[in-house]
């Protein structure tokens, strides 16, 4: 019970009054209860609650990092390059994944369909003709692209065009397509395949003793289905069904269009792509930097005396967030060697060498500019008056120069299918292990999540304290109720005592008083 109360409880002014304001002092103690015992747990879980955000926040900033990481290992991002051509008689495409070098180009021969014409004219390609009947076949190859077998019946008479267009009504499942040829002096058919390339090949045959192609139309082969070739180099020679060569240099497309030219191919490395995307995974890693210094921060105080007071971020004194700020700047900033041993068996061993440096003012990864630093921060650099070298020319340089060995020293992954890959060496390999550690890989809980899991259960814990404080001030409360009301009907039932003595005393006294009266009269009269 506070001393409030028990003073107002020893200077009750009036005993026999109505009694104790019973509500009113259960309310107060309440509350000097509630803020005495409650105000250490509340405010743990104020700062419980206020690091669980901002460590949660904290996680997809690192993750978006791990992820850009992984991209940044992985060889196609580092691999898009410019295709030029000279020559003439065929184009090219490069796709993600080609690699810088330089081909000669020869092209041999295109690709031809197989083609079939009659060597006998007709009169006339639509009226009646002087076929007679007979029935013949197209069956293509069994490597053909299409093998339905057709059979085609000729009645005698049947016009030219009639019979195109029973040929055609089986393209579908034959390949092979017909049309009436005019040679100016009569009119002739022709089959062709739809597909070219020697394995798409057709014959035409009579059958049940007719002479239709053989005999009265004379089908003979016009020209021969033929794959498409072309010499890289000088020595290597590839074929094409059609006139298109996927692959024949890795991730590049060769589209063909005249036989016996020549020219050549050349795939340099692009390296405005290689700079893009190293600044995509910086700029993840600034954004990490840009959380961690926010909530880490801390502001002095701007007054003095008993009630100033500091300003601090949510993770001020986190474990996991300072240890984040030293960890990410040590990998990014590491001395690292071939494969990332360490050793100077490498052309370049630190970010710096090409470019890249971390702002001591602000943490954060940027490319140098002429001054050292774009926050204009002169750590280390008091007596420098000179001008850097741009960052990024260096960087571009270094890539056009050398682009294996700056890949070398972010620890590139060479690869032709992946565009994410997991680094174990170099700059990159080093931030990916300690994302790891903080954010948890395979089976093993990183340290964020094993914190957050730990908030959890302190919370929990806190508030089930809470809970029984809750209970315990509803229980004294309680009782100082049934007190303060036991107090009041003792207080009620005094004053009715009181009240029954004074009434008799009054009556003791009225009855003096007449007998007093009486003798006084009695000797009066003697």
């Amino acid at each position: 019970m506070s001393m409030n109360l028990l003073q107002q409880l020893n200077t009750i002014p009036n005993l026999g009054g109505t009694g104790l304001p019973v509500q009113q002092y259960a309310s107060e103690m309440q509350a000097v209860l509630t803020s005495q015992l409650e105000q250490i747990p509340d405010n743990e879980l104020s700062t419980l609650s206020s690091t669980q955000s901002a460590l949660t926040s904290l996680q997809p900033a690192l993750s978006q990092l791990q992820s850009a990481t992984q991209t940044l290992a992985s060889s196609l991002s580092w691999n898009s390059v410019n295709l030029t051509t000279t020559g003439t008689g065929f184009t090219a495409t490069s796709t993600s994944g080609a690699q810088p070098s330089s081909y000669t180009v020869m092209v041999n021969n295109l690709s031809t369909a197989q083609w079939n014409t009659a060597s006998v004219s007709l009169a006339t390609s639509t009226g009646s003709s002087t076929l007679t009947a007979g029935t013949f076949q197209i069956i293509p190859a069994s490597t053909s692209a299409l093998t339905g077998t057709a059979t085609i019946t000729v009645t005698s008479g049947e016009s030219l065009s009639s019979i195109v267009s029973a040929v055609n009504q089986d393209t579908s499942s034959t390949g092979v397509v017909a049309s009436v040829l005019d040679t100016n002096g009569g009119y002739e058919i022709s089959f062709q395949d739809t597909n070219a390339g020697s394995s798409n090949t057709f014959s035409l045959q009579d059958i049940n003793g007719g002479t239709v192609i053989s005999g009265q139309l004379g089908v003979t082969l016009t020209a021969a289905a033929k794959n498409a070739s072309i010499t890289l180099d000088g020595s290597m020679t590839l074929t094409s069904a059609s006139n298109v060569f996927t692959n024949a240099i890795p991730n590049v497309t060769i589209n063909v269009s005249q036989a016996g030219s020549s020219g050549t191919i050349l795939l340099s490395q692009d390296s405005n792509s290689a700079l893009s995307a190293v600044q995509t995974w910086m700029n993840a890693y600034n954004s990490v930097m840009s959380t961690l210094n926010t909530d880490t921060s801390y502001t002095a105080p701007t007054t003095s005396g008993q009630n100033a007071q500091a300003q601090t971020g949510p993770l001020f004194t986190d474990p996991a967030a300072t240890g984040l700020l030293s960890q990410l700047p040590n990998a990014v900033n590491s001395f690292v060697g071939a494969n990332g041993s360490g050793t100077q068996s490498s052309i370049y061993q630190s970010l710096s060498q090409i470019g890249i440096v971390i702002d001591p003012n602000t943490g954060k990864l940027e490319f140098q500019t002429a001054s050292g630093f774009s926050s204009g921060s002169t750590t280390g650099t008091a007596s420098f008056s000179g001008t850097l070298p741009s960052g990024q020319t260096m960087f571009t340089d270094a890539v056009k120069n050398n682009a294996s060995a700056v890949q070398q020293l972010f620890g590139v992954i060479q690869t032709t299918a992946l565009s994410s890959e997991t680094p174990t060496t170099g700059i990159l390999g080093q931030v990916n292990t300690v994302l790891n550690e903080f954010l948890g890989a395979g089976s093993s809980t990183g340290v964020i999540p094993s914190e957050l899991n730990s908030i959890s259960l302190q919370q929990k814990e806190t508030n089930q304290y809470l809970t029984q404080l809750n209970q315990m001030i509803a229980s004294n409360v309680q009782n100082f109720t049934s007190q303060l009301n036991n107090l009041n009907a003792s207080l009620q039932q005094s004053s009715a005592q009181m009240q029954q003595i004074n009434a008799l005393m009054n009556g003791t006294s009225s009855s003096s008083s007449s007998s007093n009266t009486g003798s006084s009269s009695s000797s009066s009269g003697g």
